[in-house]
């Protein structure tokens, strides 16, 4: 019995063994079969789409038609940069043929008016005129009137009134009227601008009451009333001939110069507004309309001094209107002028809660503080005085000491288009950006100033595009370069999906192979361990689009972890700078409060000050550099990085290795289950590697295409770079031929800004001083009470005891 039952025992352990061998994942042969077949039936099917798609030309994705509705929509919510970079897009298009007419007409229009709203009037015009320039032909043809009419507002805003003859040129060769009345309303306003009233009258009242530009219309028969009932300023008189005759010429100028509007003269003009804001409200635009009507009624009576008719006009301005801050500082001087100072000082209140940051903000607080003082609140009144001295009192200074300091306009030029890291390598002064937004301010009706903005925005530009070049061209250059076409990125990883697919089939069958296989050795043994050790990397490989999706999360969180580790570096840097301004402020102000030093001490202090402010801006410039190389690095993942590569190797390796190890247990090297196995999956390999054979040729023709495609990229990258650099030499030279020029205008407006900052403290002073001497005649005053209601006091004693007294003589 034990000789009979050792075999037995021999044949467990041995069973025990083959099975710990196998992995716990094995299916049986017949499921594996059934599952792989089923797999190579599905891409099969599938193969013959994709070879289509990979060997036609590149189809686009994203229509043009959505880019146009993706643009507008960001237009519609105010994101201007990211709607121009859409619709320009569009254009790009059209010029290579791949966007129809309609779709160009759409887009032009469309990024001339993003290019308005973010102040761009010169690439809005050129669009504008683009448009008009079709104009006379469908599509463009319904956006004549309304690129015309915007032109006449480019025109007035850059107060470029020259452009006009070009406007009407441009009008004579269009039809007097269209359906939806917008080229009634362009002549109304162009008239209007060349001060041509009856024209303008009448091109507006031959705007019909159903056009989309009615209110607009009437609202602007109102301002021609307006302009019609306002005077002519009087010409300046002529040097006199005679002593005798230069005061009879002067006369009848000072004489019309002093007589005050009145009600009477604004009648027609008021009746026309109070037309306009009895239209329906049914849309954003016309409730604007609206509201302007309303504060132009307002503004009409508070000029004829009709106050209550103004505050009654002004109240119909609702507080989602975009004028109700305006009308909210208006309406504080109309109930300033009714002598209300509590209702004016709560219509203040409520300004400065809605638009803290207003240009008004320090002569509304000031005025706040006066209606106080008025009131009767001084110590509300003193805190509001003392904030805006010291708010202001310091910007004063500094902009004092940068005047009496800097005598050169280019200084004053660069304080204006630097940036602050610009501002920080070229060492300029930090100055207030309030200061830098006055001498703007100041300076808004001055066509040389303009040119500020102009060349501030280019340069920006040209820093963005020279980033998206550096950006543009390391995708190119990575393996990551099908990022840059979208339509052929689908149709890789269409192909890539349907490859990795039968991966996973092959996968399917060599787990079969494993449930059963038997004890072979040699070379079988040792092709078996090497394919198992890839069976976990193969179940890895992107099947479907969120498989991809994920990959690419994945990396971009890896990606984003840096980018936050920069980030608290960051906030580290931004501590340490508060921390130095901190202790400037201590060295500055320390005498103040009764901190000696001697002068050795303060100057070594203020060196080490200095010297951790100079490392402070070399960390945050080495910041913004590994900002850059993150942005580089983030664009560079996806389909075709290293993990794709590693995808490649591993699916080649596992395909040889399962096909040698088939090949063998085929031969007999393994058990019968193994050799009956393999030989009936061989013709499933053989359609399996067909089907890969066909998608391997069509990724090679979608990766040719790719590779043509870079090549044509690039070609017009290095161009675009090209021209970007002309144009950035365009840009100095005219940067050049402007700091002279517009820094003795810089340098003057800087000098209003600081008479503007004097008088603002001076307000505040002054403020502070009559709060004292009203605080100090409330305090006589009640002293002269009190001093008289004494004496009053002692006159009934004294009475009272001289009627005593008088009583005591009298009596017996």
């Amino acid at each position: 019995m034990p000789s009979r039952r050792a075999p037995g025992w021999a044949l467990l352990v041995a069973l025990a063994a083959t099975g710990a061998a196998r992995p716990a994942l094995a299916l049986s042969p017949a499921d594996a079969k059934s599952r792989a077949e089923g797999a190579v039936r599905e891409v099969e099917a599938n193969v013959g789409a994709v070879q289509a798609a990979a060997a036609s030309a590149a189809r686009q994705r994203i229509t043009p038609e959505q880019r146009i509705a993706a643009g507008e929509l960001l237009l519609r919510n105010k994101d201007y940069d990211a709607a121009i970079d859409l619709l320009s897009q569009v254009v790009e298009l059209h010029r290579q043929g791949k966007a129809n007419e309609a779709s160009n007409a759409d887009a032009s229009f469309l990024l001339a008016g993003a290019y308005f709203e973010s102040k761009q009037y010169a690439s809005a015009r050129r669009y504008y005129r683009a448009v008009l320039d079709q104009a006379a032909r469908a599509p463009y043809d319904a956006y004549a009137g309304r690129s015309l009419s915007r032109l006449v507002d480019i025109a007035l805003h850059t107060s470029d009134l020259d452009s006009l003859d070009d406007i009407f040129a441009r009008m004579n060769q269009l039809p007097a009227s269209d359906a939806s009345g917008s080229l009634q309303y362009a002549h109304a306003k162009a008239y209007f601008a060349r001060h041509d009233f009856a024209a303008a009258r009448a091109a507006a009242s031959g705007v019909r009451a159903d056009s989309p530009y009615s209110y607009q219309a009437q609202y602007l028969l109102g301002a021609v009333l307006v302009r019609e009932a306002t005077p002519a300023p009087p010409p300046a008189p002529e040097p006199p001939t005679t002593a005798a005759a230069a005061p009879v010429a002067a006369a009848p100028a000072a004489a019309g110069e002093l007589a005050p509007p009145t009600k009477a003269r604004y009648a027609a003009a008021i009746e026309q507004f109070r037309a306009v804001t009895r239209l329906s409200p049914d849309t954003d635009a016309h409730r604007h309309v609206i509201d302007l009507a309303w504060m132009a009624i307002g503004r009409l009576f508070y000029e004829t001094s009709g106050y209550l008719d103004a505050a009654d006009a002004y109240s119909h301005v609702d507080r989602t209107s975009p004028e109700f801050n305006a009308m909210l500082y208006e309406l504080a001087w109309v109930y300033v002028r009714l002598g209300d100072y509590q209702r004016a000082q709560r219509a203040l209140e409520v300004l400065s809660i809605t638009d803290p940051g207003s240009l008004q903000f320090a002569d509304g607080s000031l005025l706040r503080a006066d209606l106080m003082l008025r009131s009767g609140q001084f110590e509300k009144a003193l805190a509001l005085y003392e904030s805006v001295h010291d708010r202001f009192d310091p910007i004063r200074a500094q902009v004092d000491e940068f005047l009496k300091t800097t005598n050169d306009p280019v200084i004053y030029y660069q304080e204006l288009v630097s940036d602050e890291f610009e501002a920080a390598e070229l060492q300029l002064p930090k100055l207030s950006p309030i200061i830098i937004e006055w001498a703007k301010q100041q300076a808004e009706d001055d066509r040389a100033f303009a040119l500020i903005d102009d060349v501030k925005r280019s340069r920006t530009l040209m820093k963005r595009s020279r980033a998206l070049v550096r950006k543009l061209e390391a995708v190119l250059a990575s393996g990551t370069r099908v990022r840059a076409f979208p339509e052929l990125k689908a149709q890789l990883e269409a192909a890539l999906g349907l490859t990795n697919k039968l991966a996973g089939a092959r996968r399917t069958l060599a787990e079969g192979m494993d449930d059963a296989a038997g004890s072979g050795g040699g070379e079988l043994a040792q092709v078996r361990a090497q394919r198992r050790a890839l069976m976990k990397r193969m179940s890895q490989l992107p099947v479907t689009d969120g498989d991809f999706l994920r990959r690419e999360s994945s990396g971009e969180r890896q990606w984003n972890q840096m980018s936050q580790a920069l980030q608290r570096l960051s906030l580290e840097a931004d501590k340490l700078q508060a921390i130095v301004n901190g202790l400037q402020r201590v060295l500055k102000d320390a005498d103040q409060f009764g901190v000696t030093r001697d002068l050795a001490s303060r100057q070594r202090f203020q060196a080490e000050i200095e010297a951790n402010e100079r490392e402070i801006a070399v960390y945050r410039k080495k910041i913004t550099e590994y900002r850059e190389v993150i942005e580089l690095g983030r664009s560079q993942i996806g389909l075709g990085d290293q993990r794709y590569v590693e995808d490649d190797a591993t699916r080649k390796q596992f395909r040889t290795l399962f096909a040698r190890e088939v090949e063998l247990a085929a031969s007999g090297q393994d058990g019968g289950d193994a050799q009956a196995y393999a030989r009936a999956i061989q013709a499933l390999l053989a359609r399996l590697d067909a089907a890969e054979g066909r998608l391997d040729s069509a990724r090679g023709t979608i990766e040719r295409q790719v590779a043509e495609q870079t090549r044509s990229l690039s070609a017009e990258i290095a161009q675009e770079s090209a021209n970007l650099e002309q144009y950035a030499g365009r840009l100095d030279e005219l940067d050049a031929e402007a700091r002279t020029l517009v820094g003795e205008v810089a340098m003057r407006n800087f000098g209003l800004v600081r008479d503007r900052l004097k008088n603002i403290v001076l307000r505040a002073d002054v403020g502070i001083v009559q709060e004292a001497w009203e605080v100090r005649e409330e305090e006589r005053m009640r002293v002269i009470d009190l001093q008289r209601e004494r004496a009053q006091e002692d006159q009934q004693l004294n009475d009272e005891l001289r009627e005593v007294l008088d009583d005591a003589e009298e009596s017996p």
